[in-house]
């Protein structure tokens, strides 16, 4: 994402652009300068929780238990169809199209991608499936949901457009990870925003 200029002095904008520059406002409004650095953080056009360290050593930390898989990622998607079976994992490696430069695709010569997903509502054209990575590449669920046949809700780039949402159904529940410092379990959840619960309700209503 292309990020905006700050003032001539040098501050933050007023309007941050990016979810960068919304985190390096949000440590100085606290009266800290320390620039921060991502260790998670989502696609365009998803919602959910993000993490950021401070500080050197919480970035080494983290991005440790990034690599070792000690970071929990769950993810509701609301997709096209019901997969059957309603449980299962796509271990299926993904690499760049090269046929459009914003599009990643299942390849023989991808890089190792896993997702796990649970069914958790069906109805007659849609379902809502949870999912958890164990890798983390660039549209991993949204390219692997629509290798199985059942794209994203709105995922116009990935086969799912649809009138209901006006970006793919994508939302970040949990994200579970070890406090850097006390080695504490931390859970963070998000709420699903607000026209993700329209999407459901009409899904749940029976209405197209």
């Amino acid at each position: 994402m292309k990020a905006s200029r700050s003032d001539a002095a040098g501050k933050a904008p007023a309007c941050p652009a990016t979810l960068d520059e919304a985190a390096a406002c949000r440590c100085l409004a606290a009266g800290d300068p320390l620039p921060a650095r991502h260790i998670h953080r989502i696609d365009d056009d998803t919602s959910g929780p993000v993490l950021y360290a401070k500080n050197d050593l919480a970035q080494q930390v983290l991005d440790a238990a990034m690599r070792e898989k000690a970071i929990g990622r769950q993810y509701w998607a609301a997709v096209h169809g019901a997969p059957n079976p309603p449980e299962g994992k796509i271990d299926q490696p993904i690499g760049k199209d090269r046929h459009h430069p914003s599009r990643r695709r299942v390849s023989p010569g991808g890089d190792r991608a896993v997702t796990f997903y649970t069914v958790l509502e069906a109805w007659r054209s849609a379902a809502l499936v949870q999912l958890a990575l164990e890798t983390g590449r660039t549209h991993q669920i949204r390219v692997h949901m629509s290798h199985i046949g059942h794209p994203l809700l709105g995922d116009g780039l990935y086969g799912g457009a649809s009138p209901l949402l006006g970006r793919q159904a994508l939302h970040g529940r949990r994200l579970r990870f070890r406090h850097p410092w006390t080695g504490s379990d931390m859970e963070i959840e998000a709420a699903l925003p607000a026209d993700m619960e329209r999407l459901l309700a009409r899904l749940r209503a029976g209405k197209p």
